[in-house]
């Protein structure tokens, strides 16, 4: 018997489902229906007119009366960032004893967003080539935006169903794709 040994997948495989099986088109369906979400969030966070993202910014998404939904558009998260999201990951920072600011503003071309949107970018590239390393990073990221929901904005479970399905999204990704642990055969397998 040769050891396992982890390869990177086969092109024809990944996009053929008769080869895939059940599982392998479940995959690709969670990959791209909830997970490709962070494509779009990318767009608004680097500013591009695309899929949305060069909308106005409604009011409610800043606490302010008004007849519109928030699409977290470019505008929404350049305020978002600003406003909440720069000081809450400032105040974790500031709790680690790490001794870094990071920024949000016109000024500095809204720095934290596009790191933020880079980091959705690899993530999602990472699903289709690295899946469980892609997953990780998405899972990683949303259970930071959970985490401010509920201890910076107090939002209630209820509020965050999107968030809670896009961890579910990815840890699904996470546990089923990707080469099995060294030393299980595929007899083995479940």
């Amino acid at each position: 018997k040769t050891p396992l040994t982890h390869t990177t997948p086969d092109v024809t495989t990944a996009i053929n489902p008769v080869k895939m099986g059940a599982k392998g088109v479940f995959l690709v369906v969670i990959k791209i229906l909830p997970l490709a979400i962070y494509l779009r969030s990318a767009c608004c966070k680097f500013g591009l007119p695309y899929l949305g993202c060069d909308g106005d910014m409604c009011p409610v998404a800043i606490g302010k009366p008004g007849n519109c939904v928030p699409t977290a558009n470019t505008a929404e998260q350049r305020a978002w960032c600003e406003n909440a999201w720069v000081p809450w990951t400032n105040n974790l920072l500031k709790q680690t004893g790490v001794d870094y600011a990071v920024r949000c503003s016109a000024k500095d071309s809204y720095e934290f967003a596009q790191v933020l949107g880079a980091l959705e970018v690899a993530g999602y590239v990472l699903l289709w080539v690295f899946p469980q390393l892609g997953a990780f990073i998405l899972t990683a990221i949303m259970t930071g935006a959970i985490h401010f929901h509920l201890t910076f904005l107090k939002d209630k479970p209820e509020a965050i169903v999107l968030q809670l399905s896009l961890v579910a999204a990815s840890a699904l990704v996470m546990m089923l794709d990707g080469a099995p642990a060294p030393g299980i055969s595929k007899s083995k397998r479940a």
